[in-house]
């Protein structure tokens, strides 16, 4: 396919973040050592104060949990561990409450052995189920010896073929032999899934994780895999079943039901290098999934043919990956899934740093500064948020769980400290949650399903919510910066900056005329950085630092040389690229409309984007109305131009979110659903919630209105909305606050501006939401045109007229 350069759109998914959890290690409420449902639920106002925006549950299904889960037996019921369908639909109505979205995970390559559909499937090779897995006959050597079908080698060790005796055939399993692989070929088995995705998304799920989506296309012809590994006659197959054939004809009927929920997807896809296979998958015009996890990066400390043996790296590496994906993914409109830690993988502090205790909270807080303000969704894996290690050295293998490393223990016993480094059972220690005994993930007299790590005295949440200085608080603070700074962390690019170090990993994000540095020390020492020579010169502010406050930071960086204490991380405001400068006095532009298919106030905009657009305006006239005396009227010339981001209205809507006062803003091109924004709002606490609905009227001063349009520039207007909502929360000790406005085109009878107000009483609902709503007239940079049936129009601001309908006269510029 082309790999032209797109414009970026914007998404509410790209704005957001992404908590995961894995159920049988978060928190455990009955205390029969496994973590539950009903304990993340208890655990919601923990989450929702971290700042994130999504949930994602691990597999809860039915399950013999061969692979935790991951072996699912029924997908419409809930592993009795774990808790039941209506304890699913009370964690998504609590995620709901608190202004978050419950993603869970689809597991569609594979199921269970003890699936329904698998026990039949074995039954007879005429059954009708037969064809819904992947079954072939064996082969024979000369000697008449049976081999399987292919050389392919499971995920988990051996062959990937198991043969059943019942039907002398052998069916594929690229994981477990307990987990054999679903045949996408057969279309029954896409209806199967399309229905389970409904049946969870109309129960309220907000999207799923995809479990290694690209492995459902298959080359049907089995072939055998070329020799990588000469010590084993089994070899990896990937290139025949990792981004199959069918594979983005599967995706697009995937999409089509993601569209229709508008849902959120990401997909794990092992294997994928290819620029342009990823892009088919995540490119935003082709509606298949949103992101995917790449694993460059996990696999980093790989050895040559095996995970388990050791590996080495540089920083370098690592820059040299992200530089690709994050460039890649701007210029050809995909997006990232940010990631450094998962069910699969160790933790971060180990993996990617040599920490001492000494720097371990130091060194947590760098690797949060330098994955989430990349381009891309973060996800943070719960305990990463506590800085959790890796499970101590002195465990024995009897303290593992884990089928991939309890298979390769089996069958080669390497050193324990590879799985020490490696073990995906570092990842699935309980969550320590303070100091008490099993670190109050269960009981005190409870033996949990796996061992708490014994580090859980010196790491737990109790103490980290306390701490403002904890790895937890500063997550928190970090995903805050990414909001408030949304156009620079989410929709600005990215550049690498000192490539070549391998000490430093530095960055630069720019939109516009907005710049940010984004600084890390990658080393337990001292390092001395030349900011000048490195292009970076004057500093607006300093907005993060994890060793000391802004006001501290900002004395130390100050010069052109800044020295980096030990894993250091520092986020500045740079100068920018300066703006273009425009032509135009801007004495007459204030105040003035760019009228075409959408509107433009010029007041709003920054001179560069002033600029573009004048590029392609001709002047037509320039025609006092008597009502407004300061608006012009302009018309697009028919050469077509760019049009800035904030007049696309595929780049919206526009989000802001607070999860910690319950605010939420939006700026939309679609109508407004007031049952989203009661939802939003929605609180325990509140003992009232009122929603207003501003509406097009049919008439204005006994002129007939067709239609009215509105349009805004949303930096201003997101900030000015914030300052609202803010000071009305405050004011009124409310609950909850979502702001929606709509622009564009709003038809007679439809909503234009919707206020849902949630508080402890009625008195203080009503009357933060009547001086919401003038605030927002008096105050936010929206404009409105209204459009008469006579073929007659104007252009106002929102203050215009007061509560009353009453015309306010405007006496200037």
């Amino acid at each position: 396919m082309s790999l032209s350069a797109k414009p970026n759109h914007r998404a509410w998914w790209k704005e957001c973040s992404v908590y995961q959890i894995w159920p049988a290690s978060f928190k455990d409420s009955n205390n029969d050592g496994v973590g539950d449902i009903p304990g993340i639920i208890s655990q919601l106002d923990y989450i929702m104060n971290l700042g994130v925006d999504m949930v994602w549950l691990c597999p809860s299904y039915k399950s013999p949990q061969v692979d935790m889960g991951y072996d699912i037996a029924d997908y419409y019921s809930i592993a009795d561990e774990y808790g039941t369908v209506a304890d699913v639909e009370k964690l998504i109505q609590g995620c709901h409450q608190r202004g978050m979205k419950l993603l869970m995970d689809l597991v569609v390559n594979h199921t269970s052995d003890q699936h329904e559909w698998f026990k039949h499937s074995r039954g007879s090779k005429d059954n009708e189920y037969r064809n819904w897995y992947i079954w072939k006959p064996a082969r024979y050597d000369e000697q008449g010896n049976r081999h399987p079908p292919n050389n392919w080698v499971s995920h988990f060790q051996g062959s990937a073929w198991q043969y059943d005796e019942l039907t002398d055939e052998y069916y594929l399993h690229l994981y477990a032999t307990e987990q054999p692989d679903l045949n996408w070929e057969h279309p029954p088995v896409r209806k199967a899934v399309h229905d389970i995705m409904r049946f969870w998304l109309d129960k309220g799920c907000d999207g799923f994780r995809m479990d290694v989506i690209n492995f459902i296309s298959k080359d049907q012809r089995f072939p055998d895999a070329p020799v990588k590994d000469p010590r084993t006659p089994w070899q990896w197959g990937d290139k025949y079943y990792a981004n199959g054939p069918r594979l983005h004809e599967y995706l697009q009927d995937v999409g089509k039901i993601l569209k229709e929920y508008d849902a959120f997807s990401v997909g794990e896809m092992p294997f994928v290098k290819d620029e342009g296979e990823v892009l088919r998958a995540v490119q935003f015009d082709r509606n298949e999934i949103n992101m995917i996890f790449s694993f460059e990066h996990v696999d980093i400390d790989h050895g040559t043919f095996d995970k388990f043996e050791p590996g080495n790296w540089k920083l370098t590496d690592l820059k040299q990956f992200f530089q690709r994906w994050q460039t890649f993914m701007y210029e050809h409109d995909g997006w990232n899934a940010l990631y450094w830690e998962n069910h699969d993988q160790p933790r971060s502090i180990d993996r990617y740093t040599n920490a001492s205790e000494e720097h371990s909270l130091i060194a947590s807080k760098m690797l949060a500064t330098a994955l989430a303000l990349q381009s891309g969704t973060p996800f943070v894996y719960q305990g990463q948020e506590l800085g959790m290690r890796n499970v101590p050295p002195s465990w024995g293998i009897e303290e593992y769980k884990d089928i991939d490393c309890l298979n390769h223990w089996n069958r080669q016993q390497v050193a324990l400290q590879e799985y020490q480094k490696k073990s995906r059972d570092n990842a699935r220690t309980p969550v320590q949650w303070s100091d008490a005994p099993n670190g109050g993930f269960t009981g005190p007299n409870v033996k949990p399903w796996m061992s708490v790590n014994d580090n859980y005295v010196q790491i737990n949440a109790a103490a980290e919510v306390k701490d403002p200085n904890s790895t937890y608080h500063f997550w928190a603070s970090v995903l805050a910066l990414r909001k408030k700074y949304l156009d620079i962390f989410v929709y600005g690019d990215w550049k690498i900056v000192d490539g070549p170090s391998q000490e430093v990993f530095a960055f630069t994000r720019q939109y516009e005329d907005q710049k940010a540095l984004v600084l890390c020390n990658w080393t337990e020492k001292n390092v001395a950085w030349d900011a000048s020579s490195n292009g970076i010169s004057a500093v607006k502010s300093v907005l993060l630092n994890n060793y000391e406050g802004t006001a501290e930071a900002s004395k130390r960086f100050c010069g052109g040389k800044y020295a980096l204490r030990p894993y250091e991380a520092y986020l500045q405001r740079a100068q920018g690229t300066p703006s273009t400068t425009c032509d135009f006095p801007l004495d007459i532009l204030r105040r003035s409309v760019v009228s075409a298919t959408i509107g433009f106030h010029l007041s709003t905009a920054s001179p560069r984007s002033i600029g573009a657009a004048l590029r392609n305006i001709s002047v037509t006239q320039s025609q006092h109305s008597p009502q407004h005396p300061h608006t012009h009227a302009y018309t697009m010339t028919t050469e077509e131009a760019s049009v800035p981001a904030h007049l696309d209205p595929s780049t919206y809507p526009r989000i802001r979110h607070d999860a910690a006062q319950n605010i939420h803003l939006t700026l939309t091109y679609s109508p407004l659903d007031p049952n989203t924004y009661l939802a939003q709002t929605s609180s325990p606490a509140a003992g009232a919630n009122t929603l207003f609905l501003g509406t097009t009227r049919d008439t204005f001063e006994g002129r007939a209105v067709s239609q009215l349009s509105y349009t805004t520039y949303p930096p201003l207007a997101l900030k000015t909305l914030t300052a609202i909502a803010e000071a009305a929360v405050s004011k009124h000790d409310l609950k909850g606050l979502s702001i929606a406005h709509r622009l564009g085109i709003v038809p007679i009878g439809e909503a234009s501006i919707a206020i849902s107000v949630s508080a402890g009483h009625r008195a203080a609902a009503w009357r933060a939401g009547e001086e919401v709503l003038e605030a927002c007239k008096e105050k936010a940079e929206i404009w409105k045109r209204e459009e008469f049936i006579d073929g007659g129009m104007e252009w106002r601001a929102n203050a215009d007229r007061d509560a009353e309908g009453n015309l306010v006269k405007n006496d200037g510029p």
